[in-house]
């Protein structure tokens, strides 16, 4: 009986840490969503809700080369 439990509550361990891994991005993947978000209302303070959590700085390269290819620099 005792292993039965423990057996149970290892696999639910296991099935709740699968669920959390998948549900979360790494910062490539946000890095590359915000990417794909921003447009021509995006401003340092005016961020698409995809780029809040990327950081200020890696937010800032984001928005000067969204700019350069807007203007066909890339």
């Amino acid at each position: 009986m005792r292993t039965r439990t423990t057996a149970t509550a290892a696999l639910g361990a296991a099935l709740l840490l699968a669920a959390l891994t998948a549900c979360t991005q790494s910062e490539a993947e946000v890095r590359a969503t915000c990417e794909r978000a921003l447009d021509n209302n995006s401003t340092l303070s005016n961020r698409p809700k995809a780029c809040q959590d990327v950081p200020a700085e890696s937010y800032r390269t984001l928005l000067l080369v969204y700019d350069l290819k807007a203007e066909g620099l890339d």
